[in-house]
C-alpha cells in the first residue's frame, strides 16, 4: 500500500521521553519487506531486495524478512526465474538474518472473503513457499488486515506454531489488545496458538499503522523523531517487549538500524525464533467475532471486483465438486485447471486490486479464474451426463452442488431439428415431470427451433439427476396459477407473501400470506433506490410492468424502469412459489455522476466509507427498537451492534418477532440507517485515497430479500443464502448410455448443523471439508456410496489424523476435513 504524500496516516505518538531512572525492557526487533507483484513489479521488488540484502552485509546483528503475496513466487518462477534463484541465494547465504514471511497467496483482506478462500489462500500459499524456496513460515504475520476470530483454527489446521496478532496498516481493520508479552490466541471455536498480541494503545485505530512499525519505517525522519526508547517506555509493563514491522518495502530507515546496530538490549530476530525468545504463553487471549474492526469502501469501482471475486469464488467451488465425482467415477481430476482457477481467483483477492482498483489486473485473474472453472464444469458434466439415462430425444442432467437436498427449477436451452417437436415432455422412471417450455424460436412448420426447458427437479445431495425429454403432439395442460399476478392492483401473490408494488416504484407493502403480519414495515416505501448524487440526496421514481409467468412456471417477474438522479436503472424482482426469497436483479448506466459523500480533496480517506450517501438498495424491515444486525463471516455467524452490518454472504436485521435477511453476490456492505432503514451498498464514485475511480456504462447488480419470521437463529439463514449462490448446474444434451441409470451419488457428508464447504480432487485422492454453522453441538457422517474407500481425517494440510469415525462430532464453528481414497469405477 503507497503512502506518499498523505497526511491521514499521521500515528499518534507520545511525547519525547522525560527522566526516568527505571530500566528499559529489553527489545526485540521484527522487520518483514510487505510487497510483490502485484501493484509494484518485478523492477522495484528486485531493487528493494536488494538493498534490503546489502544491510545485512553492513549491520551484522540486523536481520530482515519477505512479506510478499505468495503469487510472486509462482510468476517469478515463468517470468524471472533468475530473481526466484537471487531469493534462494540470499536463503543460503544468510542463514537465520533472512527469513520468509509469506502466509497468504494474494494478501487478502480475509474477513470479506469466503470459507475456502480463506483456507486456500493459506494453504497455497505455503505450498508456493515450499516449492520455490524450499521454506514457509512457522509463525503468521500480516501487514494488512488478515485477522478474524477463526484464524486460530486455520494457523492450527496449517500446522503453523505462533502468530503475532497485529495488523500493522490499520487501513480496513484492526484487532483487540492484550497487555501481556505472549498469550493464547483463542478463536471462536476454542482453537488456540500462541501470539504475540497487539498491546493496550500500540494501535487500535483506522488509517494508521501500529506505534512501533511507524517508528521502524520512520525514525530518524521528517515524520517520526521518536526512537524506539520512548516505545520502550510507553510500554515498560510488557517484558520482554516486541517491535515489529510488516510495511512496504521502500519504508525502512537505514540510519535506526545504524543507530541500534550492537546496542545492549536490542537484538533483531526473525519469525522462527519469535517463540524461543519469548516466554510460553499462559494468558487466554480470547477474541469473538466482534473483537475486530473492519471496513471496506463497498460500491468502489461500482462494486466490480468483488462481485467478479464472487462469481469466481462460487465456479471454482461448484467445478471442483464435479471434478471430484468425475474422478471418483473414472474420469479426469483436472487439477492442473482447478489450480489455475483457484490462483487466479486468490490473485484478484489481493487487497492492492480490491482497495486500490487495479482494474486491469482484475479484468485478467477474474474471467481467467471464471474460464478454467467453466471448462472443468463443463467437462465434468458432459462426462457424467454420458454415462446416465435420459430420451429418447434429449437428455436434461442436473447437479446439486451442496451437501442438503434441494428442490427447485432447472432451466436449461433446447435447440432441436425442424420437425423434431412441436411439444416437449419430460420424465424420470416412466413419470412425467412438472415442466414448462418457454418457446423462443420455432419453424415455419410450427415445430420447436429453440426454447428455455424448465424442469421441477428434486436433486439429492452432492449428486446428480437426469431427465429423459420426449417429443409429444400434445400441449401440456394448463397448470393452476400458484404466484397470483394482478397487474392493475400491482399485487403479486405465493404461497409465502403477498407484495403490493409502488405505482412510482418500490414495494408498498409485504405481509405474510395466511396471518397478514408485515415482513416490511407498514406505512414505508421500500425496495427503491437512494443515494446522493452530485451532492443531492436523490430517491428512485420508477414504473411497474407485471409478467407473470408462461407455460407453467411456478413464479412472476415485476420490472421497474426509472431513474434516480439522472442515472436510468432497470430493477427486476421475481417471486416464487418454492421460496420466500425475492430475487433482485438491478442495472445502472453511469455516465461518470459523483455518488457519494463529496470532497474536494483527492486523497479523501473518508467518503469511501461513508456508505449511507452511496447508491444503494433501501429497504424498511418490520422490527422494533430492540432489532439487532447479524451477519456471516468466515465459518462464523454472528449479531453484531455497529451500524454498518457486513457480511460475506448476508447480512440481516431482526428482532424476537422477525426481520429482513438480504443475500448478496458481492454486495457485502448494509447500513442500518437512522430513519429505521436498512439499506445494501451499490455504487461510489468520488474521490479517493488510492484513486478516483468514476463509473461509465452499464452495471449489474444481484441481490435477493428474505423476510422470515421468528427468531433469526431458527430462520436458516446461512443454509439459504448459500443455496441463492451456488444454484443447480443442468445440461442439455443427447441420451447417454444409461451405464449408471437416472441417478448418481459418490460422497454423503454433512448434516442438518454440519454443511460442507469443498470437495475437490488431489494427488489420488478426494478431499471433504465440513463445518458447524449454527453454533451448537452437531454431529455429522461421511460415507462413500461408490464402493469401498478408507476414509481418514487429516488438518487442513493434508495431514493425517486418525481413521474418520462413523459420525464425526462437531462442536461449535468446528471444521473437519476428511480423505477419501476411493476404489474408482
Amino acid at each position: 500500500m503507497p503512502y506518499a504524500g498523505w497526511a491521514l496516516m499521521l500515528a499518534t505518538l507520545s511525547a519525547a521521553p522525560g527522566a526516568s531512572s527505571s530500566p528499559l525492557p529489553p527489545l526485540y526487533m521484527i522487520t518483514y519487506d510487505h510487497g510483490g507483484v502485484i501493484l509494484w513489479g518485478v523492477s522495484h521488488f528486485e531493487e528493494r531486495l536488494r538493498d534490503a540484502v546489502s544491510w545485512l552485509d553492513k549491520y551484522p546483528g540486523f536481520k530482515i524478512g519477505l512479506d510478499n503475496e505468495a503469487y510472486a513466487y509462482d510468476y517469478l518462477a515463468e517470468a524471472s526465474p533468475s530473481t526466484l534463484a537471487e531469493i534462494r541465494g540470499y536463503l543460503a547465504r544468510y542463514p537465520g538474518r533472512f527469513g520468509i514471511g509469506t502466509c497468504t497467496y494474494g494478501q487478502p483482506l480475509s474477513v470479506f472473503i469466503n470459507e475456502e478462500s480463506n483456507v486456500r489462500q493459506i494453504g497455497y500459499a505455503l505450498a508456493a513457499c515450499r516449492k520455490h524456496l524450499g521454506v514457509a513460515p512457522p509463525v503468521y504475520l500480516m501487514s494488512e488486515h488478515a485477522m478474524h476470530s477463526q484464524i486460530p483454527q486455520l494457523l492450527k489446521g496449517f500446522g503453523f506454531t505462533g502468530s503475532i496478532m497485529r495488523t500493522h496498516f490499520m487501513m480496513y481493520g484492526y484487532n483487540p489488545t492484550f497487555d501481556v508479552p505472549t498469550g493464547w490466541w483463542v478463536g471462536v471455536d476454542g482453537s488456540r496458538i500462541p501470539t504475540v498480541p497487539t498491546y493496550n494503545g500500540e494501535g487500535s485505530h483506522f488509517g494508521r499503522t501500529t506505534v512501533d512499525n511507524w517508528i521502524l519505517t520512520r525514525y530518524p525522519g521528517p515524520e517520526c523523531s521518536t526512537p524506539l526508547e520512548t516505545y520502550q517506555r510507553e510500554f515498560a509493563r510488557i517484558n520482554p517487549l516486541l517491535a515489529s514491522r510488516a510495511d512496504d518495502s521502500g519504508l525502512r530507515r537505514e540510519e535506526l538500524v545504524k543507530q541500534y546496530e550492537g546496542k545492549p538490549g536490542y537484538k533483531w530476530i526473525l519469525l522462527e525464533e519469535l517463540f524461543r525468545s519469548f516466554p510460553a504463553p499462559k494468558a487466554e487471549l480470547k477474541t469473538p467475532p466482534n473483537s475486530f474492526v473492519v471496513r471496506m469502501p463497498w460500491g468502489y469501482c461500482g462494486n466490480e471486483i468483488w462481485n467478479g471475486c464472487r462469481a469466481a469464488e462460487v465456479g471454482v467451488l461448484t467445478a471442483e465438486r464435479l471434478a471430484a465425482l468425475e474422478y471418483i467415477l473414472g474420469g479426469s481430476a483436472h487439477e492442473a485447471e482447478l489450480e489455475t482457477a483457484w490462483k487466479n481467483l486468490l490473485v484478484a483477492q489481493h487487497h492492492d486490486i480490491q482497495i486500490c482498483g487495479l482494474l486491469d489486473d482484475a479484468r485478467r485473474f477474474i474471467p481467467a479464474s471464471r474460464q478454467a472453472s467453466q471448462g472443468v464444469a463443463d467437462a465434468s458434466m458432459r462426462y457424467v451426463a454420458s454415462r446416465m439415462k435420459g430420451g429418447p430425444l434429449l437428455q436434461v442432467t442436473g447437479f446439486n452442488p451442496l451437501s442438503w437436498r434441494r428442490k427447485e427449477w432447472l432451466q436449461t436451452e433446447v435447440s432441436l431439428p425442424q420437425g423434431a417437436a412441436h411439444y416437449l415432455r419430460v420424465q424420470r422412471n416412466g413419470t412425467t415431470v412438472t415442466s414448462y417450455t418457454a418457446v423462443r424460436e420455432s419453424y415455419p412448420d410450427g415445430s420447436i427451433k429453440t426454447a428455455t426447458l424448465g424442469i421441477d427437479a428434486e436433486l439429492p445431495p452432492l449428486g446428480f439427476r437426469s431427465f429423459g425429454v420426449s417429443a409429444t403432439t400434445r400441449r401440456p395442460s394448463a397448470r393452476q396459477d400458484v404466484v397470483h399476478v394482478d397487474p392493475k392492483a400491482l399485487t403479486i401473490s405465493t404461497p409465502f407473501a403477498i407484495a403490493r408494488l409502488n405505482s412510482y416504484g418500490g414495494i408498498a407493502s409485504l405481509v405474510a400470506a395466511g396471518t397478514g403480519k408485515p415482513l416490511l414495515a407498514p406505512g414505508r416505501r421500500s425496495c427503491f433506490f437512494a443515494g446522493t448524487i452530485e451532492g443531492q440526496n436523490a430517491e428512485s421514481r420508477g414504473t411497474w410492468q407485471l409478467n407473470p409467468s408462461q407455460d407453467g412456471g411456478e413464479w412472476a417477474t415485476a420490472t421497474e424502469r426509472g431513474e434516480i438522479a439522472g442515472i436510468p436503472y432497470t430493477l427486476q424482482l421475481t417471486f416464487r412459489a418454492d421460496t420466500p426469497r425475492i430475487e433482485c436483479r438491478a442495472s445502472f448506466t453511469f455516465s461518470g455522476q459523483r455518488i457519494g459523500q463529496l470532497s474536494d480533496d483527492r486523497r479523501d480517506g473518508v467518503s469511501g466509507f461513508i456508505h449511507e450517501q452511496k447508491l444503494r438498495l433501501k429497504l424498511f424491515p418490520a422490527t422494533g427498537p430492540s432489532a439487532v444486525g447479524i451477519r456471516d463471516l468466515p465459518f462464523v455467524v454472528a449479531e453484531t451492534p455497529d451500524r454498518y452490518v457486513e457480511g460475506i454472504y448476508w447480512t440481516a436485521v431482526a428482532d424476537a418477532d422477525g426481520g429482513l435477511a438480504v443475500f448478496n453476490r458481492g454486495n457485502m456492505g448494509s447500513v442500518r440507517e437512522s430513519d429505521g432503514g436498512f439499506s445494501v451498498s451499490l455504487a461510489y464514485a468520488m474521490h479517493y485515497i488510492w484513486g478516483t475511480r468514476m463509473l461509465a456504462g452499464q452495471y449489474q447488480y444481484e441481490l435477493a430479500l428474505y423476510p422470515f419470521r421468528g427468531k433469526w437463529q431458527d430462520a436458516d439463514i446461512h443454509r439459504q443464502a448459500i443455496e441463492y449462490n451456488m444454484p443447480p448446474v443442468s445440461l442439455c444434451s443427447e441420451p447417454g448410455d444409461g451405464s449408471l441409470g437416472d441417478e448418481v451419488r459418490a460422497v454423503d457428508a454433512g448434516s442438518l448443523g454440519v454443511l460442507v464447504s469443498a470437495m475437490y480432487p488431489e494427488a489420488g485422492h478426494v478431499y471433504v471439508r465440513m463445518y458447524e454453522y449454527r453454533g451448537r453441538d452437531s454431529s455429522a457422517a461421511v460415507s462413500y456410496l461408490s464402493g469401498k474407500a478408507a476414509i481418514t481425517e487429516v488438518d487442513l494440510a493434508g495431514r493425517e489424523i486418525k481413521p474418520a469415525p462413523a459420525t464425526m462430532a462437531f462442536g461449535p464453528w468446528r471444521i473437519r476435513t476428511v480423505r477419501i481414497d476411493p476404489q474408482r469405477q
